[in-house]
């Protein structure tokens, strides 16, 4: 009994073990990436033409016929078949090198269909034979021959069936996982983002870079070329199409921003501003109204929540009594699939997620989701040893149609997937787990279609690492092309240049573990500072570079306190003492003689971040004798910096307004005095970092779409800006750029010659998966 299963498990492996590459000749298609290449180098073949190639090289030597083609790529649907099956070979054979007449790859049979002619390795080898290709091998054996196998194997897969049937039975264990379908559905270059469904399930709308810049793109799930709904200026994304297939909303960056819908079959000039800004637009399952929020990602300050209708009408707040009645903090939200509450995510950093679901209307009681102790256990387990990805932040969730699970995404030891959590629909009490996504990731952006059967997500790869670009800070520009100085397998947030622009501090991201990196500029050689358990962060060099100072975690406890570092001995020294008044902060800067440090401290008043100055002379209970010189209790403020002549301090402000998150620039003397604002808090704005000469303040900012480095000029004479900011840095496409979902992590740092900063390569493709509600 033994042996047979094993021969049946050999079967079956054999069977539905698939090859990834398939190779002819000089050119090699990857299955898995979507991808074909020559000598090595990847070809522009994409879509249709690919998924065409992909079907002939399934049969090699065999005939395709017009009518399998279409079945397969265009099922249901009324499409130009004709045409597109022509358009797709001539692309094919453009790219090959071939032609029509002499074809070395694919031969057209009139009126019959298509056959790939060349010698390929890579497929099942009872498929492919030298005599397939022109040595008069008879069809109707190789038919046979496959026939028998498949019944052969068919039978061997119902027999294991069977066996382990009665094996489970007599066990007592429980039934096997379902089986799930993952296809890819887009195959461009670049990043595919933001699906979602058409109320049939037979398209679906999304966001690309294809055209140059950010548009949404409506495909079919069966195959065909996609059509662009959006044009014009700015980037669109974030889309979103009303369940009664009417129209599609989404996110546009033209002019200032805001909220727009177009029909969902496109057209240009039929687009409509419904709301001058907010992010993230929702339909209502009944389509009467769009939720949307006013963050871009989460942030260390509260979200706020809105809806608006298409009748003209301003957007209207909502949740906003019970989340200041509760104390509560969500990073983002979605309707529930009952079209009166609304779900708000708490991103607290706990293993289990933290929902609270509540009335749209207002006024009535709201439910925090219960978890079962078996599911806190088993994300408990997963997380063991992570630190809680502090830059990367969990987002989106969507609920089942049946209001009987619901879909997220999750970060555990550097992987971000998609979730699935079971509830029951009457308590939303969460009863079971399952991980549907196992993948590297960062898996995101769900969208369940609307039958609830099948689930769409983007499967992104994205490398963040620090960049070095030669500058002068004096003119404010780059003088040559950057490049990555820290290693592609970790994560780099928070960089700081020593000022003599030899070395660098960072933080770290191993599979979700963070520590605090140390990197030469001169050798290159890169080593982690300290290893142990504590989490540390914010780090700044000393004016002599002898130094480093920091603020650091301990696991246990929660507790957290300053510290400093020493390069000559490698030892920590205490700053202040350890306790949960000092569990949150970061290190700014040091003051020209390196007495004493601007760090970020929550006040016991504002319970807001505030700063202060800390004397190097105190420690280690410099907190007793801190100094608080930056407050407001309308605003949190970080990321202040003495001028290189030490008059001033430039910091960044952050405050919540009615319709939007304004993080503004401001400068104030050292000595103390009033607020000159820098910015005008139209858009995000962050990092601010004195040029060596103290004459300019660099900064990053969220203009136009895409962050990138700008600079204001300032008078340290009269302390105030001079003329308009100017951009430095041109990022605007996602093969490069500074990651906005991020951007609490971001690190920019400058000398006279060097400028780093965090940048992210990323790509991604929309990925589906089938049977998503067994």
């Amino acid at each position: 009994m033994l042996d047979l299963v094993r021969f049946e498990a050999n079967v079956v492996e054999e069977t539905v073990r698939a090859p990834r590459l398939v190779r002819f000749g000089a050119f090699e298609v990857d299955l898995r990436a979507g991808e074909l290449r020559k000598d090595g180098a990847k070809l522009k073949l994409t879509g249709q033409p690919f998924q065409v190639l992909t079907i002939l090289l399934e049969q090699p030597g065999e005939v395709v016929t017009r009518e399998e083609l279409q079945k397969r790529l265009w099922p249901d649907t009324f499409v130009d078949v004709d045409h597109n099956l022509n358009s797709a070979i001539n692309k094919i054979r453009e790219v090959l090198g071939d032609s029509a007449e002499s074809p070395r790859f694919v031969e057209t049979l009139p009126r019959r269909g298509y056959r790939f002619i060349a010698a390929v390795e890579g497929v099942d080898p009872t498929l492919v034979s030298a005599a397939n290709v022109g040595s008069g091998g008879r069809p109707e054996s190789r038919t046979r021959r496959w026939v028998l196998r498949i019944s052969l194997v068919f039978a061997a897969m119902v027999l294991l069936s069977v066996t382990g049937f009665f094996i489970q039975k007599r066990e007592g264990a429980p039934g096997p996982s379902p089986q799930r379908a993952l296809t890819r559905l887009t195959f461009d270059d670049g990043l595919q983002i933001g699906a979602t469904w058409s109320p049939d399930g037979r398209f679906i709308a999304y966001s690309s870079n294809r055209g140059g810049k950010f548009d949404i793109w409506v495909q079919q799930v069966s195959g065909g070329d996609p059509v662009q709904i959006t044009k014009g200026p700015g980037h669109n994304w974030q889309p979103d199409w009303s369940p009664d297939g009417k129209f599609i909303a989404y996110r546009s960056e033209n002019g200032n921003g805001g909220l727009f819908v177009v029909p969902a079959l496109g057209g240009e000039g039929l687009e409509r501003r419904i709301a001058p800004f907010g992010y993230y637009p929702r339909w209502s399952p009944d389509s009467s109204q769009i939720l949307f929020q006013t963050q871009f990602t989460p942030l260390e300050v509260s979200d706020k929540f809105y809806v608006v209708q298409l009748d003209g009408g301003p957007p209207r707040e909502v949740l906003a009594e019970f989340l200041a009645r509760h104390k509560l903090r969500p990073g983002s939200a979605a309707w529930h699939s009952d079209g009166k509450r609304v779900t708000v995510w708490l991103s607290d950093g706990a293993p289990s997620p933290n929902f609270w679901t509540v009335p749209i209307a207002g006024g009535g009681v709201g439910i925090k989701s219960e978890i079962a102790s078996a599911i806190t256990k088993e994300l408990e387990e997963v997380a063991i040893g992570d630190t809680r990805d502090t830059w990367q932040r969990d987002f989106t969730l969507a609920w089942a149609p049946s209001g009987k699970a619901v879909y997220f995404e999750r970060a555990h030891r550097g992987a971000r997937n998609v979730w699935k959590m079971t509830v029951d629909p009457e308590t939303l009490r969460a009863t079971a787990i399952e991980r549907l996504t196992t993948g590297p990731g960062p898996d995101t952006e769900i969208a369940v279609s609307r039958d609830g059967t099948r689930l769409a997500f983007t499967a992104e790869s994205e490398h963040v690492r620090t960049w070095l670009f030669p500058f002068d800070a004096t003119s404010g520009r780059t003088t040559g092309n950057g490049q990555p100085i820290t290693s592609p397998g970790i994560a780099a947030f928070h960089q700081s240049l020593s000022r003599d622009g030899n070395k660098m501090v960072f933080v770290g991201d191993r599979a979700g573990r963070e520590e605090l990196w140390e990197k030469s500029l001169v050798d290159g050689r890169e080593a982690p500072v300290i290893t142990d358990d504590y989490a540390r962060s914010f780090a700044q060099w000393s004016p002599d570079g002898a130094r480093l100072a920091y603020h650091r975690t301990n696991p246990d406890t929660g507790e957290g306190q300053f510290v400093t570092w020493s390069v000559e001995g490698r030892i920590e020294e205490p700053l202040t003492t350890s306790s949960n008044n000092w569990n949150r902060g970061g290190v700014w800067d040091w003051s020209r003689d390196g007495k004493e440090l601007l760090v970020s401290h929550s006040g016991t008043e504002t319970h807001r971040p505030e700063v202060w100055l800390l004397r190097i002379a105190a420690a280690p209970h410099a907190d007793a004798a801190a100094r608080r010189i930056i407050s407001d209790p309308a605003y949190n403020v970080y990321q202040s910096h003495f001028s290189p002549d030490g008059r001033w301090i430039v910091f960044d402000a952050i405050r919540n307004l009615d319709q939007a998150v304004e993080s503004t620039l401001h400068v104030i003397p050292a000595t103390g005095g009033p607020w000159i604002q820098i910015t005008d808090g139209k858009y995000w704005d962050d990092k601010p970092r004195w040029a060596p000469d103290g004459k300019t303040i660099y900064f990053i900012s969220g203009r136009g779409g895409f962050f990138n480095v700008w600079g204001i000029h300032f008078d340290p004479s009269k302390g105030e800006p001079v003329g308009e900011p100017f951009q430095v840095t041109t990022f605007a496409n996602p093969s490069l750029t500074i990651p906005q979902q991020l951007i609490e992590g971001i690190g920019l740092s400058l000398s006279q010659n060097k400028l780093v900063l965090t940048v992210q390569d990323v790509s991604g493709s929309i990925w589906v998966l089938d049977n998503v509600d067994q």
